[in-house]
């Protein structure tokens, strides 16, 4: 008897993030971290503008359906990158001794790097304003003012202002609301004569004053607490003589809210781990959250959303996650929320596929589920249940069954989204039943992975089996306090440090360590399914986000490797990947795999190396895809013999837990029972 399993591709497991009240137009990512975010309209023409790790990008979005990176401007290394424009230039700050930039746009589609602010080296924060950019967090003076009118592309300074670390400001009708940090200060700074700034009133406050935005009447200023359990505060300044604290607003005590934004009286924030947030403060005592998109679904303080732009002619918003890149968005539209199906157990019960769908103008008119199980796109209509739950069931299916799926959804008044975006060149995918395992390994005892000293050059944290101890700096995760397995406990982790405060010690210094797989033999498969959990962290130390976690397969036991993973960007949690081998090698007698966390300097990048590397990797995972399955060939040979005998034997008396693959093969006599009749049946087998 033979079983033909058919699928079409497996892409890299990714969870999608989930909104309220604001519906994703595109999502377009970057090779590496983002930072700060701006935008500007013109000649008819809509440009994000997004701070990278040693870049800054200039993505056209006027059709938010495709949009398209024009060009990068490259500077030197650094996670913060703070950019602005005004009337045909773009500028960029960077803590990095880069000066700031000076890009001419008028061209769009070939900027141009025509002058560099050599007046200061590094910075934390700049701001333009009618003509003016203000500079902070920089060396010699809390602020410095330059003027953009008089000689267009290479700004004057006409004025400073001192008093403290000023970490970010915004200017409005000749006047700095800026935030000292530090002190938890606020500041209020008459602008009138720029050569000579005055403080009109200031006050400290119970917090940490990152930023902040005012309202176009002034009346209220929004600041923002960068810090955990950070807060939202609004104040009334109508009276300087007399300002209050009116109310408080916070998304997650756990997290930290970042950059403030005020149209009217709509608050726009980034919320790092939390995504992008719009408050109401039509009743400044009340705020009121109407909407939001989690850009990141990583747990963490700084992590995720770093800016948010709303000031576009479009109305459409545009953000900055860290790892995740650029998004673009709309208040209103259709907002989905559905948690993506994982692999499940094999069930003669349907398979149930809900989805939570919103429209806030008009009514959802249809909702339908695209899946995939073989070669054609099936689309069923979900069914109203409740409370704006839609859901539809699909009978079982044969284990081991691959399944694609995504949703579409539409209102009375044109409005259409899709879940994920992509459709169906970017599905959701999840295994039903169970995959004939090859190899399967949870580092729980030596399964016969190497470290290849000759090949490797770190001076420390290096490649070990072992219970993993964590590490934290701020409270921020560095090495994994816990393996991945539900199972089990020890998983190979970049030097072990065993002090959680000494998150420097043992990790990985001065080059690459890497580890091998056992070689197998994979030629008499079809194609394979790899999957592994692995943990990678090098956005903290003194050149973050610059090192590479890297994995390679070879076909000819490791004298050729080909590249299945290359990134510099960080996750601190265990992120499950899963590629199929036939997409990049033919399947030999020789395949190994190989994986390196290095800390590395590399040529042209004057940041490079020096960050605080840690790597892990757990549930390493090799299954047959596309295979024959031959009754009673319980170990996967092509061959029925006295091993399979054995196996069976093991399955009666419990000796071990058998996977799906090898209770169907073991009940020859297919009556749903392993038992001394199935021993009979293959020893028939066996003897002709």
């Amino acid at each position: 008897m033979r079983n033909k399993l058919i699928l079409l591709f497996i892409l890299v497991s990714t969870i999608y993030t989930q909104g309220y009240n604001m519906q994703l137009l595109n999502h377009f990512t970057f090779d590496q971290n983002a930072s700060d975010i701006t935008g500007f309209a013109q000649d008819g023409r809509e440009i994000a503008v997004v701070g990278l790790q040693n870049a800054t990008s200039l993505v056209d979005i006027t059709d938010p359906a495709n949009p398209f990176e024009i060009d990068r401007i490259n500077g030197s290394n650094s996670i913060w990158r703070d950019v602005k424009y005004w009337d045909g230039y773009v500028f960029i700050g960077t803590e990095a001794d880069d000066g700031i930039k000076v890009v001419n746009v008028n061209n769009l589609d070939e900027p141009e790097l025509i002058y560099t602010i050599s007046d200061i080296d590094n910075s934390h924060n700049i701001h333009v304003n009618e003509g003016y950019l203000y500079i902070v967090g920089a060396d010699d003076h809390d602020i410095w003012i330059y003027d953009l009118m008089i000689t267009p592309g290479t700004p004057e300074l006409i004025g400073t202002w001192n008093g403290e670390y000023i970490h970010d400001l915004h200017v409005y009708n000749n006047k700095a609301y800026a935030m000292g940090i530090y002190s938890s200060t606020a500041y209020i700074i008459d602008l009138t004569d720029k050569s000579n700034p005055q403080t009109i009133v200031s006050w400290q406050y119970d917090g940490f004053a990152h930023d902040c935005a005012v309202t176009e009447d002034e009346n209220f200023l929004i600041t923002a607490d960068e810090m955990l359990g950070g807060h939202l505060k609004i104040w009334d300044i109508s009276d300087y003589s007399n300002i209050n604290l009116l109310s408080e607003f916070s998304v997650n005590l756990d997290h930290s809210i970042h950059n403030v934004y005020v149209i009217d009286r709509t608050i726009y924030c980034s919320y790092y781990a939390d995504g992008t947030r719009v408050i109401d403060m039509s009743d400044p005592y009340n705020p009121l959250e109407i909407g939001y998109y989690d850009t990141s679904e990583f747990e963490g303080l700084y992590v995720g959303n770093w800016g948010v732009y709303p000031f576009l002619p479009s109305g459409n918003i545009i953000s900055s996650d860290m790892e995740t890149g650029l998004y673009i968005t709309k208040l209103g539209g259709i907002s989905i929320n559905h948690e993506n199906i994982e692999d499940m157990n094999f069930s003669a019960e349907p398979i149930l596929f809900p989805v939570n769908v919103l429209s806030f103008e008009g009514e959802i008119t249809d909702v339908d589920l695209h899946y995939n199980i073989g070669s054609d796109w099936i689309i069923e209509s979900l069914i109203l249940q409740n409370d704006n739950v839609y859901s539809i069931e699909i009978p079982s299916l044969p284990s081991g069954t691959f399944v694609h799926y995504y949703f579409t959804a539409e209102n009375n008044i044109g409005d259409a989204t899709v879940y994920p975006l992509g459709g169906n060149q970017n599905p959701i995918m999840f295994i039903y039943g169970d995959l004939p395992d090859i190899f399967n390994d949870n580092f729980e005892t030596d399964m016969g992975w190497t470290t290849p000293a000759s090949d490797d050059d770190a001076t420390s944290g290096l490649w070990e089996r072992g219970e993993p101890i964590g590490t934290f700096v701020s409270n921020a995760p560095v090495q994994p306090e816990n393996d991945n397995s539900t199972d089990g406990e020890m998983c190979f982790i970049t030097g072990n440090q065993t002090n959680p405060n000494s998150a420097g010690q043992n990790d990985v210094d001065g080059g690459k360590t890497s580890i091998l797989s056992p070689i197998f033999d994979l030629s008499n498969y079809s194609d394979v399914l790899v999957t592994y959990w692995r943990w990678y962290t090098n956005n903290m130390g003194n050149n973050a986000s610059t090192d590479h976690w890297l994995v390679d397969v070879s076909s000819d036991s490791g004298t050729s490797w080909i590249s299945l993973e290359n990134t510099t960007i960080s996750h601190t949690e265990w992120i499950r990947n899963r590629v199929l081998l036939s997409d990049y090698i033919q399947l030999t007698s020789g395949v190994q795999f190989r994986f390196v966390a290095e800390d590395i300097y590399y040529d042209g990048n004057v940041g490079s190396g020096g960050s605080l590397v840690e790597a892990g990797l757990d549930d390493f995972k090799l299954e047959a895809v596309d295979f024959n399955i031959m009754l009673g060939d319980l170990n996967m040979d092509s061959n029925i013999n006295i091993l399979d005998v054995i196996l069976i034997v093991g399955i009666i008396i419990e000796d071990f837990i058998p996977s799906e693959y090898e209770i169907n093969v073991a009940d020859l006599n297919n009556d749903g029972i392993i038992n001394i009749l199935d021993i009979v049946s293959i020893v028939n087998i066996i003897i002709g």
